[in-house]
């Protein structure tokens, strides 16, 4: 993203002597941020400026989150936006040892700070202009971070009061907004410039609501007792390496995707055969939906950008055969067969990245993997491979190698969560219980 509204002229630095080392630098951050008399934060109201009681503290709260979250901005600037999240991660958990919960707090604040410059970000020229006494005049786009401060913000006065007068503590605030950039930017400029990410100085990390394939395996794998020992230690550099893995797989997808929709599109008609053209079309899009399934991760719009494109397709191919109710009818039955195939089969994770090309569960983490998903995940596994005859064999193999895991594991003296229901799970599934024969 372009933050233009802090891209300020530069004004002379303090020389200091920042550390080099990332958790060293957020460790730094984080003294400078609970300091009340730290600078830039202590520095947040402009000179001359004065708010109510009742104002002040949303005020100052917006402001000192919006300095913060520069850092943050800064950082993925020089080092990308998945280093910025480690090290967000890093600076709320360094920030929950200190003060129980607030890491929480800060992290809820950085998340409406992002917002709201989205939201500002995305303001055209024309909307930030109006004309007085015959003058054009352009608001600066602190006075919209103000005004989104005011009155978007939960603990507001001036919340859920869209046509109530903000009593001019709208410029007032813009103005704190622009000498609270100029105070961050001083110090975090050099600070920034100083730092190396090296995710492997990082203590810890937090997982992602919704991880990508290689960070869910990760996940599977750490601290547990399902894996060998070896395998149960993972990193914060392991855990940024599965991400940058797991955001490519995606943008590979996304890419792809452009590249389907753009031939799709610049055809200016359909070609004698469109029955196999659009069938190709189709078929290609939902290997990559498949795709895009078992990478995981945030990939909601991607979805739906497929899904739009499908609709397209669709939209076509049922305006060539809208006079044949039976090709209509068989059209819309192989759209069900396949949207049914998809769930089963992709709909829990594990089954999705066993079924992806170049599987990141390795062979002897398969059944350890199959074990470690919830008795619900678990349940939507064994549909999954029930429905597909040439998975019968795989599921056989799952279900002989569990008994044999979780007895090496009880006679070790160690337990898993839910485990003996898993196998239950597994168990009800031999002699065809869920409606298919026994592999």
């Amino acid at each position: 993203m372009d933050w233009r509204f802090w891209k300020t002229e530069k004004r002379p630095e303090e020389a200091r002597n920042w550390p080099t080392d990332t958790h060293e630098s957020i460790r730094q951050l984080l003294a400078m941020y609970q300091n009340v008399g730290a600078a830039p934060f202590a520095n947040w109201a402009a000179p001359g400026i004065a708010f109510t009681p009742e104002v002040e503290a949303i005020a100052q709260n917006g402001v000192k989150g919006y300095q913060l979250a520069l850092w943050f901005w800064l950082f993925a600037e020089k080092h990308g936006t998945i280093a910025a999240r480690m090290a967000r991660e890093t600076f709320c958990l360094l920030a929950d040892a200190a003060q129980p919960a607030s890491g929480d707090a800060i992290d809820a604040l950085l998340d409406t700070e992002n917002r709201l410059a989205r939201s500002v970000e995305a303001i055209s020229a024309e909307q930030r202009t109006f004309r007085q006494e015959g003058l054009l005049v352009e608001l600066p786009m602190e006075f919209f971070l103000a005004t989104g401060t005011l009155r978007f913000r939960p603990d507001s006065p001036y919340a859920g009061s869209a046509d109530a007068s903000l009593q001019g503590n709208d410029y007032k605030l813009a103005d704190c907004f622009r000498h609270a950039t100029d105070e961050a930017l001083s110090l975090f400029r050099p600070m920034i410039e100083a730092v190396e990410f090296n995710a492997k100085s990082l203590p810890n990390w937090k997982w992602s609501v919704r991880p990508g394939a290689a960070e869910r395996h990760l996940q599977r794998r750490y601290n547990n007792p399902l894996f060998p020992l070896h395998r149960q230690m993972v990193t914060a550099h392991d855990v940024h390496e599965a991400r940058l893995a797991d955001n490519q797989a995606l943008q590979d997808v996304r890419n792809e995707l452009n590249e389907v929709s753009r031939a799709f599109f610049e055809k200016p008609e359909l070609p004698l055969n469109w029955l196999p053209y659009l069938e190709g079309y189709r078929d290609h899009l939902d290997r990559l939906d498949e795709r895009r399934l078992a990478a995981g991760g945030q990939n909601a719009a991607l979805g739906d950008a497929m899904a739009a494109l499908r609709a397209d397709i669709l939209a076509t191919w049922r305006g060539e055969i809208q006079n044949s109710r039976q090709s209509l009818a068989t059209l819309d039955q192989d759209e069900t067969r396949r949207a049914e195939r998809r769930t089963l089969l992709y709909g829990c994770d594990w089954t999705a990245q066993l079924l992806s090309h170049g599987s990141l569960i390795p062979p002897e983490e398969v059944v350890p993997a199959l074990l470690s998903e919830s008795p619900a995940e678990l349940e939507k596994a064994v549909a999954g491979l029930q429905a597909e005859p040439r998975l019968h064999e795989m599921l056989a193999h799952c279900r002989a190698a569990a008994h044999r895991l979780v007895s090496e594991l009880r006679a070790a003296g160690h337990s898993a969560p839910d485990v003996a229901e898993k196998l239950q799970i597994l168990e009800r599934t031999q002699g065809g219980a869920l409606g298919e024969p026994q592999a």
